[in-house]
């Protein structure tokens, strides 16, 4: 039996109106990359304005925004875990010291899981491995992890490494919170949550699916916001 255009269209066109609350759900993480304020030269900050939506508490270390174009005798920031800027925790060069990245999640699901990335570098081969711990102060009780970055093979977080955990959130408001207890500066950035689809096999094929999802869904919000009414066509 053949199946009119029209409904094949219809059902099309609701499956993507539902598929593309992915592309609103994704963005759950406030400046997960840390591009929201550009610093220019020396290319380093401890202003934490400079970094919204997160909160910093502890130790500031030698800094705690970073960007690509920071040098001096021992090396050079060339790379960023994503865009051109990254966060650091620790203790800075001298002294041990500890450091948090706070923010809260709203919006979440009740008893849903939710999948995190992050990306992390040691500071330098002198700082040996350095290690981050993600915990959820409030809002999940998904017990805390520990995530080691390896020694670099050039100074200044030139290795950066992807890590990943999921979550469960008992409430719609979550504390994701990074901590670390180190002496010099480990390296944080392109933090991501999203959640839990099951079936799907690579992140990949995930991603690329969002992105015909949020391309779909955008188009399609332009077509009705300019009125122009989709063809009715009928096979007899």
């Amino acid at each position: 039996m053949n199946r009119s255009p029209v409904i094949l269209l219809g059902a099309s066109v609701v499956g993507l109106v539902a598929l593309s609350g992915l592309c609103t759900q994704a963005q759950i993480v406030t400046n997960g990359s840390f591009e929201a304020v550009q610093i220019g030269s020396p290319f380093q900050s401890l202003n934490p304005l400079d970094v919204p939506g997160w909160t910093h508490t502890g130790s500031v270390g030698d800094a705690l925004l970073w960007a690509i174009g920071y040098s001096d005798p021992d090396g050079a920031a060339t790379v960023a875990g994503d865009g051109r800027q990254f966060v650091t925790l620790g203790g800075g060069f001298t002294t041990p010291g500890i450091g948090h990245w706070d923010q809260t999640l709203t919006g979440l699901t009740l008893s849903s899981t939710y999948d995190l990335s992050f990306k992390m570098a040691a500071e330098a081969n002198f700082s040996g491995p350095q290690s981050i711990t993600v915990d959820f102060p409030t809002g999940s009780s998904t017990a805390a992890q520990t995530f080691t970055a390896a020694t670099p093979p050039v100074n200044y977080w030139s290795d950066w490494e992807t890590k990943t955990m999921s979550f469960v959130a008992t409430s719609s408001s979550v504390d994701l919170r990074f901590s670390a207890a180190t002496q010099f500066d480990v390296g944080l950035d392109d933090v991501v949550v999203t959640p839990a689809i099951s079936g799907v096999p690579e992140p990949g094929v995930y991603a690329l699916a969002s992105g015909f999802i949020c391309i779909g869904a955008t188009l399609l919000r332009r077509r009705r916001g300019h009125g122009v009414s989709l063809l009715r066509y009928e096979k007899r």
